[in-house]
């Protein structure tokens, strides 16, 4: 999402190039930074086009925000998962991102945002603490071009609060920008939601920031 990627670009310190990429040198590595908007299509897109550009690739990293699964894990919390999960498939990969952060559980990507109660359940049950909807995506195509990866996800929300819902996702536009005229009709609507959508907004900015700034530290660890 662009606050995502905003957030990608004030901690690895990067200059903006256009409305989607952004370059710098961050710890002796040349950094580029491209907003891929949501979902496993459009993350495998992004991933193909990059790999067939000829640029040399040295590491791909991910980072944003996940839906919490664990109700002891609060939102804020990072996540560092062992296994990688794609839903729709069962496809699973392991793990192995730069340096010694511990690592633990699972995080499951799925096509879209769900709002299953007794699925999200299933999913802690089976290990997952985390759900996003680009990280197993990325795992695979890396995997595919035999290539190198890691993710830094932190939790922007969590079902068991029940902030989020499917009128909330609504307002979305593919790309995870907010589109503001039907934010304005819901508000005119229904006033006493802009309660919620501040607090949303106010933690999946700091999730974001938590897991670029995690990503920084991970691009450090490469250099070691």
């Amino acid at each position: 999402m662009p606050l995502e990627m905003d957030a990608i670009v004030t901690a690895f310190g990067l200059t903006p190039l256009d409305e989607g990429t952004a370059t710098g040198e961050v710890a002796g590595f040349d950094v580029t930074a491209t907003h891929i908007g949501m979902g496993p299509p459009a993350t495998r897109a992004a991933l193909r086009r990059l790999f067939d550009s000829g640029e040399q690739v040295d590491h791909v990293m991910i980072a944003g925000i996940c839906g919490g699964l664990d109700p002891d894990l609060p939102v804020g919390t990072l996540v560092n998962p062992e296994i990688l999960v794609d839903h729709t498939t069962g496809a699973t990969f392991r793990h192995s991102p730069p340096g010694s952060a511990p690592m633990a559980g699972k995080l499951v990507t799925t096509e879209r945002v769900m709002f299953d109660l007794d699925l999200s359940r299933r999913f802690f049950a089976d290990g997952c603490i985390g759900v996003d909807l680009e990280s197993a995506a990325v795992a695979e195509v890396c995997e595919e071009r035999g290539q190198t990866w890691s993710v830094y996800r932190c939790i922007g929300d969590r079902y068991v609060d029940g902030l989020l819902d499917e009128r909330l996702v609504a307002l979305s536009n593919q790309d995870g920008s907010a589109n503001l005229d039907e934010v304005a009709k819901l508000l005119a609507a229904e006033p006493e939601l802009a309660a919620r959508m501040t607090q949303l907004g106010k933690d999946a900015a700091n999730a974001a920031r938590l897991a670029a700034e995690a990503a920084v530290r991970g691009l450090h660890a490469l250099a070691v």
